[in-house]
């Protein structure tokens, strides 16, 4: 775990973080996260699109300095990077971006291996991110990083082949803040959520 935890919840706290597992919405009946947000306006679509498909999406030099500009990149990349395990169930570099104390990174990973185990497709659901505003929070030995944002994702179907489980979510746009942390390998995501 990366120091200054306790100090940076409480930082996130004051920002007004929800401190969510499932950006969508989590019930007692489904309690695995998923990353297509529950939109907290109408639904829009990206104007641009995402990086995903095919291709695993390379940290682009912009993120790998210490500074805000490059948590913000890295936020960005870190997206992108949902974007593509969404589309080819590879959640192996999405894994390595999240800390293990990150309940949402690790929930959403799980939840993405569930869906991909059972042999079924998530078509849909590409975020595009837009930085609002970022801070840095340094704390001794380890650089930390608030970034607000606003994630816009395309309505999305999850398939289950052969049963009735498929689910539909409508996309849309939220604002959101992670919460990163400097590390010798350059930044990994703390915790992600929607902001109230």
């Amino acid at each position: 775990m990366i120091g200054g935890v306790n100090r940076t919840r409480a930082v996130i706290a004051a920002l007004s973080v929800i401190p969510v597992l499932l950006v969508a919405g989590c019930s007692d009946d489904e309690p695995k996260p998923k990353f297509d947000p529950t939109p907290s306006v109408s639904p829009t679509s990206p104007s641009t699109s995402p990086a995903g498909g095919s291709a695993r999406p390379s940290l682009p030099a912009d993120a790998q300095g210490t500074d805000t500009a490059a948590a913000e990149a890295f936020v960005e990349f870190y997206w992108q990077t949902v974007n593509y395990a969404q589309a080819t169930g590879d959640v192996d570099a999405l894994r390595r971006l999240g800390d293990d104390s990150c309940k949402a990174c690790q929930g959403g990973v799980e939840y993405l291996e569930e869906v991909f185990a059972a042999d079924g497709q998530i078509s849909g659901g590409d975020g595009v991110v837009k930085i609002r505003e970022s801070t840095l929070l340094p704390d001794g030995d380890v650089s930390e990083a608030v970034v607000k944002f606003t994630l816009t994702s395309t309505p999305q179907h999850v398939e289950y082949p052969g049963t009735e489980k498929d689910k539909d979510f409508p996309g849309g746009r939220t604002t959101m803040n992670a919460l990163l942390a400097q590390t010798a390998a350059g930044w990994v995501m703390q915790s992600w959520g929607a902001q109230k």
